[in-house]
This record gives C-alpha cells, structure tokens and sequence, in this order.
C-alpha cells in the first residue's frame, strides 16, 4: 500500500470526522471567497472611472450621489429638473448668440437625459439620438459619438434608432428579454402591436402596488432594441424627450413648478388673473395652449370667490378647498387628458408647452478633458447656480470607500477567523484520530516506518483535508457569487462577473492548505513521539 492510498484509508475509516472537518474547512473559504468577490466586483461596478462621460449636469438640490445613482445606476428618484437651455447652451456647434453661454471650448458631447415615467416597473428614459451615436437626420455620428462606458457605444440588435419627434423606442436588452417586447410590425393594429409587446404606453411615476396607475394617453412605437451592455441601461426603455413634452400631465407639471418656485400657489390663481401672473414670470401668455389654462381655469373654479389679490406675492401656499360636489367637481379624467401637442407638415411632435418652460433631469456630458472638466464643475458652483455639475467617477469612489470599503475589510476579517477556527477544528480532529490510532502507529513503525515518515503522513492528511476544503469552499463561493449578482441585476440591472478569479482568492487557498498542515504538526509531533514497544505490550 502506498503512501496516498494509507492515507486515503485512514480518512475513509473516519469519513464522519473527516467530513465535518472538510466542511467546516468548506464554510470558511467559501465566506471569504464570496465577500473577496463582492469586494472586488462592487468596486468595479459603483467605484469604475471609465464612464464614456466626465460630467453630470444636474438640478442644484439634492446630493452628487442622489444624481449619479438616478443618472447612471437608475436607481432612486430624480433630484430635480435643470432648465432646457442649459442643454441648448452644452450642445450648440456654433456661436452662442448674444447673452447665453457659450461652451464649444468645454464640451465635446452633450446628451440630454428626462426621467419620471415607467412601464411595467421599467423606466423610462427621454433622450436624444444622439445617446446611440445618431444624429437628428438618422445618420451616425463619427466625430466624438456618446459612450456610455470608454470606447463602447450602445449597439442595436435589431431595427433602428427612434426618430427625435416621433413616439417612438428603443429598449434594452432586458427589457425585450423579460417583458417579451418586439419590434412594431406596421402590418398589425395598434391594440395587437401593444398586446403583442410592439407597442407601449408610460406609467406616470413609479406606482406603488396598493396604487392605481395613471396611465398616459400617448403610444409608444418600438423600432429598436439594444444589445447587452451589461449595465443598467439594459432595463430602461428610451423615447425621444420631445415626447415627454406632449404629455398632458408633464406639461401642467412644468409650469406648476415654474409657479411654485415663484412661491405661487396654482390654487389659488383667480382665472382672470392667470395671464397676469404668467407674464409676471416671464411666461407669455399667447404661447401657453389654452388646453393648459384650462386646468388651472377648472381648478380655479371649484374655489370660493374672492377679491382679486393685490399682487403675485400674495398668492402663497395653501389654500381652502371647497368639498367636490356634482357642480364644482373637476372634469373627468379623458377630458383633462386632452392632448397638449400638435403635428406639423412631417407628422413630427411640437408640444404645445411654450419651449422657454421645457426642462430636463440631468444632462450627460463628455467635455474636452480635465481642465474643461473643472471649468464647467467650478462654473455651476460659483458662476451659474441653476445646475450643479459633478464627475461621476468621484462620486462613485467615495461612496464605495465610505459605505463599502469598510465594511467589507470587517467581512474579511470575520472569514479569516473563521479560517482559523476551521484550521483547529483539523488539529482536534486529526489529534483525536492520532490518540485513537496509537496501535497502528506504533505496528507502522515495527514494520520500518520512520518517524519523518510518520509525521509527513499526519501532516499530509491534514493538508488534503485543507486542499479538499478549500477547492470546495471556492466552488462554493463563487456560486453565492452567483446568487450575489442575480440580486443585483435585479435590483440595478447591472450584476457581478462572479466567474472571476483573483490572486487574493488563490493566495486564500494556499494560506488554507498551509494552515491545514501546520494545524496537523502538533498531532504529527504526538505520533512522532509515540514509543513503539510501549503501545504494542499496551495493545
């Protein structure tokens, strides 16, 4: 019987024992497998420097990282809007006319971005043909195109780019994927294309369950569907954000906020006095569609009547509302849904809310390298306070060094003590088996057995044990790698590449296997020891 094959058998003969200690050798090397991934995939996913943009044009409230997680990741609630001309400012290729900003010397890409709707628990993304490297026209864009990460641009899968001022989408891969959504077939209706997945209309905001969702009137077609990118942007839906203009409830909204920044109740507009006060906020009045003073008109008029106030400023906050009753209740719902928009000579969108009220969620841009980065960052901070401005990359490291680093180092630890508890439960172990087997030792060495032999043999069954648990304990954890990175597609869209190895993970199994063997010298010393005639007469 050869060495390997003696030391197989004396494990066989303790297979309970030797189980429990490949498996608690198992837990602990699985542990710190799955939290050294964890360690280095979220790190690649929150704290990555290489976004195909530096910059992130965003509304002055809220925090960096309330931003770049809405923005880029797609999670939580947007921070605010941003005034749409900001944008016309980033993406302008020729002078600026007389009093606006001019940032050709800054900016290389300017993309717009508008968020605030869903479909089916998906969200909703406005944006420009540009997001896919298209222009207006249809036609790609060669010089400086939009990249979502350093040298990636998004790729279709299938059909084309939306046109600018159609209802039209393009989807992500998991969109088309898990909803079962296609391309529009021009040869169905328009109810099959939207039973059928060709077709879809938007959710205003994100409804909770025990919520009955408002439901927009528009259709959307979709005309393209996007290749994996592996990011977030594979569960979002993009449409054309003129479309997100021609809304009725974006429109009421857009200038809803316009008069509550001007600490305006819309309440509480007297509908005489609603042309007044538009223009006294520098709205004109001729250019907002009367299907949207309608609303304010209907609102107004389930009030009281009461004197006209002195001025704007006395049309602050709240206001009593007179119980609905059939007389003064608002119109139904179809009717305040009416359409806000109108198509010209080509079938395009023109909203009929007046373009100086258009706004926008953030704007995604990509500027003309580090020093154009700080100018634009520095002039939303000290010069333009309507935005604020922010690089991605740094926001993302320091969340990840704040709230992740952290506590994944005490994770670390937590495994690596478990690591040691694993290795003794192999030195009681194997010192149990070493105490029980005196008699076997001892004929090993009436049969010319040297005690280096011996102690090699202790200590190599020992290292086995190690070795078999460590493998194990790898395939173990890169499996809760898996399960890792399926909660985190699900929740961002975005998972982890769980079938990576590192060298820290190696590195961990040969400490392992190192500690496996030196955890079998004490018991392999008790046996080097062992008296031979003493344990024979014993027997």
């Amino acid at each position: 019987m050869n060495f390997i094959e003696l030391i197989l058998k004396q494990m066989r003969q303790r297979a309970l024992s030797s189980t429990l200690t490949i498996l608690s050798v198992l837990l602990g090397v699985s542990l710190a497998v799955a939290i050294m991934i964890l360690q280095r995939e979220s790190h690649n996913l929150f704290a990555q420097s290489d976004f195909g943009y530096d910059i992130l044009i965003g509304p002055p409230k809220g925090s960096p990282l309330q931003l770049t997680l809405n923005t880029v990741y797609h999670l939580d609630v947007s921070p605010g809007v941003i005034p749409f001309q900001i944008y016309e400012d980033m993406a302008r290729k020729v002078p600026a006319p007389k009093g606006r900003a001019d940032y050709r010397q800054y900016v290389r890409t300017a993309v717009p971005f508008m968020v605030g709707d869903t479909f089916a628990g998906r969200r909703i993304v406005g944006t420009s043909p540009e997001m896919f490297a298209f222009d207006d026209t249809g036609q790609p864009v060669t010089k400086n195109p939009f990249q979502y990460r350093v040298d990636k641009s998004y790729e279709l899968a299938a059909g084309r780019v939306f046109a600018p001022r159609k209802f039209e989408a393009v989807i992500g891969s998991d969109v088309a994927q898990t909803l079962h959504m296609r391309l529009y077939d021009d040869k169905l209706s328009e109810e099959q294309n939207e039973k059928q997945g060709g077709a879809f209309r938007a959710t205003h905001g994100m409804p909770r369950p025990t919520e009955t969702p408002d439901i927009h009137r528009p259709k959307w077609h979709v005309v393209g569907i996007l290749k994996p990118t592996h990011t977030a942007s594979d569960r979002v839906l993009f449409v054309p954000y003129i479309s997100l203009y021609a809304i009725a409830e974006h429109e009421d909204a857009l200038i809803t906020q316009t008069l509550m920044r001007a600490k305006i109740d819309p309440a509480k507009i007297p509908p005489e006095r609603l042309d007044e006060v538009l223009q006294s906020l520098g709205i004109d009045p001729q250019k907002v569609p009367e299907s949207l003073k309608k609303k304010f008109k209907m609102t107004s008029a389930t009030r009281p009547s009461a004197a006209a106030p002195k001025d704007v400023g006395d049309l602050l906050q709240d206001a009593t509302v007179t119980p609905a009753t059939e007389a003064n209740k608002p119109a139904a719902k179809e009717e305040e849904d009416a359409d806000v928009y109108h198509l010209d000579d080509h079938g395009d969108i023109v909203p009929d809310l007046p373009k100086e009220e258009w706004e926008l969620s953030a704007i995604l841009v990509r500027s003309r390298g580090g020093f154009a980065a700080m100018q634009l960052m520095y002039n939303f901070k000290v010069v333009d306070d309507r935005a604020t401005a922010v690089n991605p990359a740094t926001v993302m490291r320091d969340f990840f060094d704040t709230f992740l680093s952290g506590s994944t180092k005490l994770l670390l630890v937590i495994s690596a003590l478990v690591t040691v508890v694993a290795g003794v439960s192999i030195l009681v172990s194997i010192y149990n088996s070493v105490v029980a087997r005196r008699k076997e030792i001892a004929i090993l060495r009436a049969l010319g057995a040297t005690r280096v032999r011996i102690l090699l043999l202790i200590c190599c069954e020992a290292a086995i044990v190690g070795i078999v648990g460590g493998v194990l304990g790898m395939l173990l954890g890169h499996l809760l790698g898996f399960g890792g990175s399926v909660f985190m597609e699900r929740l961002m869209g975005q998972g982890l590449n769980w079938t990576a190895t590192a060298w820290p993970e190696w590195l961990c199994l040969g400490m392992v296997v190192l500690l496996s063997a030196l955890a079998g010298l004490v018991p392999a010393l008790a046996a080097y020891r062992t008296p031979v005639a003493t344990n024979l007469v014993g027997s």
